[in-house]
């Protein structure tokens, strides 16, 4: 028995995966995105600095500190080319996808509809249920040897239901990469009142030279 927003939310089996998998030093954890590197020794002493300093070490303030907002706000606007304002537009999440989830859980009422890829990661279609949404799937086209999103297939896919179009970019587990914007002019979303939301953690992974390409 659960509850109902539950019921269409199926299991990842992920656990599984990694339990057969055990402790074997020679596998490379996709599932978690776990590496042999190690983070840079910058990262590792301001992690170690910030254990021993009270101010770091508390749930205040929620929307968290000033100067991490503005960095995370300068650098977002740096890789997309779009201003964001640190104090209205920045929140620091615990985790990205956890992030995802408090967006659509913002915007979304019981029945609308999110347009995903069709391939996605499960996680995302899994949230959009658990947020009450409804995903709309529209398929990756595959156009000399790549999966590209035919820009005029998503816009023909928004109806008078859709409040957010949800991307993966690059996108898991096509590996397409979406460089250029979702249309937002005609029926595309500055018109019909929906919201753009993108999860972008694995863009500092991209391969050098990719092709500008939807």
């Amino acid at each position: 028995m659960t509850v109902d927003r539950l019921r269409d939310v199926p299991g990842f089996s992920i656990d599984r995966v990694a339990e057969a998998v055990g402790a074997d030093p020679e596998v490379l954890r996709l599932e978690n995105l776990d590496t042999d590197l190690r983070p840079p020794q910058a990262v590792l002493e301001a992690t170690r600095t910030a254990i021993d300093d009270d101010d770091t070490n508390s749930y205040l303030p929620f929307l968290d500190h000033p100067a991490l907002r503005e960095a995370a706000a300068r650098h977002v606007s740096r890789l997309s080319g779009v201003d964001y304002d640190p104090e209205r537009q920045c929140v620091i999440t615990a985790g990205g996808t956890a992030g995802l989830l408090n967006v659509l859980l913002a915007m979304l009422d019981r029945g609308d509809e999110v347009l995903l890829t069709d391939a996605t990661y499960a996680g995302m279609t899994c949230r959009v249920r658990l947020a009450g949404g409804v995903p709309r799937l529209v398929p990756f086209v595959l156009r000399s040897g790549q999966w590209r999103l035919d820009l005029d297939v998503l816009a023909d896919a928004v109806s008078e239901r859709t409040r957010a179009v949800f991307l993966m970019n690059p996108s898991m587990p096509s590996g397409a990469v979406l460089c250029r914007a979702v249309p937002t002019s005609g029926h595309g979303a500055d018109d019909r009142g929906f919201r753009v939301s993108s999860a972008g953690g694995q863009g500092s992974r991209l391969r050098e030279g990719a092709a500008d390409r939807p």
